[in-house]
C-alpha cells in the first residue's frame, strides 16, 4: 500500500464516527467543512496501520491493537498555532499591571509564590515569553528580594509531540523569528547550529505535564494566573463552560485569567469581572464581600 492509495475522500458516516472520536477524546470539535483534517493529517497513520479506508481505520483505533494511537491521533489532529508574545498585550498587562501588585505582595509576605498556569503551552513559546517577560519586569526594576525561583510556572498540553519540543527549549530558524524582539533573542538563547537553545535558567523554570483539559486540574493546585489562549474556540460551548469553570475554581480570589482576543462574556460573567487594557479584554475572578473586605 502506498500514500497515494489513501487520498480518497472521507465519507459523512466515516466523518461523524471520527470526529465524534475526536470530540470525546479530547473535545475539539472539527465541523464539517473541516473534514479535509482527517483527510490530510491522518493519511501517515493510516498508512502505518495497513488499511486504506477511514472505516477500516476507525476499526482499527477501536481494536486497540495499538495503545499508542489514541495519542498519535490527538498529536496528528491538535492545532499548534503560536509564537512568541502572541498579539503582545497579555504581556503587557502582566508587567505593566499584574506583576507591581504580585511583586509587591511577594516582598510584604502576603504571598509566598506567585503561580503561573499555561494551559495549551503547545511547543513553549506563551510559557517561555511569561518567564522572560516575569525575569526582564525584575531586572529593569532592579527589584531586590525576588528571584525566578519565588514563580511556579506551570504549562500544560494534550499533545506529548509538542511538550517534547516545548521541553528541549530549542527552536528552529523559522520559529525564533516569529514575534521575538533581537533585545530578547540576544539576551534569551544561544545560537546552536542552525538552531537556537533557550536560556537553561529560563527552560528549567517551567515544570511541563501532559494534561487533557476536559480532565481534573486537582493536581495541579491554585494559579495567581492562568492562559488558556486559542483554544477554547476548538471545543463545543458545554465544554467551554465546563473548563471555564473548573478554571475559577483553580484560580485564587481576584486571579487573571487570559483567553484569545474573542468574546467569551456570556461564558464567564457569573464568575469573573471584565477587564479591558488598551484593545485587550481579560478577566478577574470576582472577589466574594468578604475577600474585598479583607484586601
Amino acid at each position: 500500500m502506498d500514500y497515494q492509495a489513501l487520498q480518497g475522500s472521507i465519507t459523512e458516516n466515516e466523518f461523524s464516527l471520527l470526529s465524534n472520536y475526536v470530540l470525546q477524546n479530547c473535545g475539539i470539535t472539527i465541523p464539517p467543512e473541516k473534514a479535509y483534517l482527517f483527510e490530510t493529517r491522518l493519511s501517515t497513520l493510516m498508512l502505518h496501520a495497513g488499511v486504506d479506508s477511514f472505516g477500516a481505520f476507525y476499526d482499527h483505533i477501536l481494536s486497540r491493537v495499538d495503545p499508542s494511537l489514541p495519542q498519535k491521533i490527538i498529536d496528528a489532529i491538535t492545532t499548534n498555532e503560536t509564537l512568541w508574545f502572541r498579539d503582545g498585550m497579555p504581556w503587557r498587562v502582566l508587567e505593566e499591571v499584574l506583576l507591581p501588585n504580585l511583586v509587591s505582595q511577594l516582598l510584604s509576605g502576603k504571598k509566598n509564590r506567585i503561580r503561573i498556569w499555561s494551559a495549551a503551552v503547545s511547543t513553549g513559546q506563551e510559557m517561555y515569553s511569561t518567564v522572560m517577560c516575569v525575569d526582564h519586569y525584575l531586572r529593569k526594576n532592579r527589584v531586590k528580594g525576588v528571584e525566578l525561583s519565588d514563580f511556579d510556572f506551570v504549562a500544560t498540553d494534550i499533545s506529548n509531540r509538542v511538550l517534547g519540543i516545548a521541553k528541549k527549549g530549542r527552536y528552529d530558524r523559522i520559529s525564533i523569528m516569529r514575534g521575538l524582539s533581537d533585545d530578547y533573542k540576544a539576551r534569551y538563547f544561544a545560537k546552536n547550529n542552525a538552531s537556537w537553545d533557550i536560556d537553561p535558567r529560563i527552560r528549567e523554570a517551567v515544570q511541563f505535564a501532559h494534561l487533557n483539559l476536559q480532565n481534573s486540574y486537582h493536581t495541579l493546585g491554585v494559579f495567581d494566573i492562568i492562559f488558556c489562549r486559542y483554544v477554547l474556540i476548538y471545543f463545543p460551548d458545554t465544554l467551554k463552560k465546563e473548563i471555564i469553570g473548573k478554571m475559577e475554581k483553580t484560580l485564587v480570589a481576584g486571579g487573571t485569567l487570559f483567553t484569545g482576543n474573542y468574546a467569551l462574556y456570556d461564558l464567564l460573567s457569573d464568575h469573573f469581572e471584565t477587564n479591558h487594557y488598551e484593545n485587550l479584554t481579560y478577566y478577574s475572578k470576582r472577589r466574594s464581600e468578604d475577600e474585598i473586605a479583607c484586601g
